[in-house]
């Protein structure tokens, strides 16, 4: 009894420190994100640009979270120096509150989607086709003009 004891302190003690060690790793492969704003020092209105265009050319009811300057990755425009990668996101309310995320490094070279209950009506497949076409634009735009995103990297 004493030696199972003994050996289920030591599995206990392995896995904690297991735990530990798996935790740090995750911490390690966390990335630094920087949120793209309004501020003047990522250009003019660059996010404001962003939603317009996307509401223009997709859908004018689209919502997109506010400025969070504590948490990067809960606004709608993140950019990741150390991979380069931009994420663009936010939600059409009148499609069953669908979000959507653009991912500029995404080998899928597609948008993502995320939506329960959703009719597929021809409306939708309409919308569902303008945010396709608008996320390759979208991408098209940003690998060409890699201004912002360059400069981002050198300061991050």
């Amino acid at each position: 009894m004493r030696k199972s004891d003994r050996e289920y302190e030591s599995i206990k003690s392995l896995l904690a420190l297991t735990r530990g060690t798996l935790n740090e790793a995750k911490e390690d492969e966390k990335e630094e994100s920087i949120a793209i704003t309004n501020d003047v020092r990522f250009g003019q209105e660059v996010l404001k640009n962003q939603i317009d265009a996307f509401r223009k050319s997709v859908s004018g009811g689209a919502k997109f979270a506010d400025e969070n300057n504590e948490d990067a990755e809960s606004n709608p425009l993140v950019f990741y120096p150390k991979s380069g990668n931009l994420v663009f996101s936010g939600s059409i309310p009148t499609l069953s509150d669908l979000k959507f995320q653009f991912s500029l490094n995404d080998v899928t070279n597609a948008p993502y989607i995320f939506v329960d209950g959703l009719a597929i009506t021809d409306d939708v497949l309409d919308t569902l086709k303008k945010l396709r076409g608008y996320y390759k634009n979208w991408k098209n735009e940003f690998l060409a003009a890699t201004d912002l995103l360059d400069k981002l990297k050198k300061e991050y």
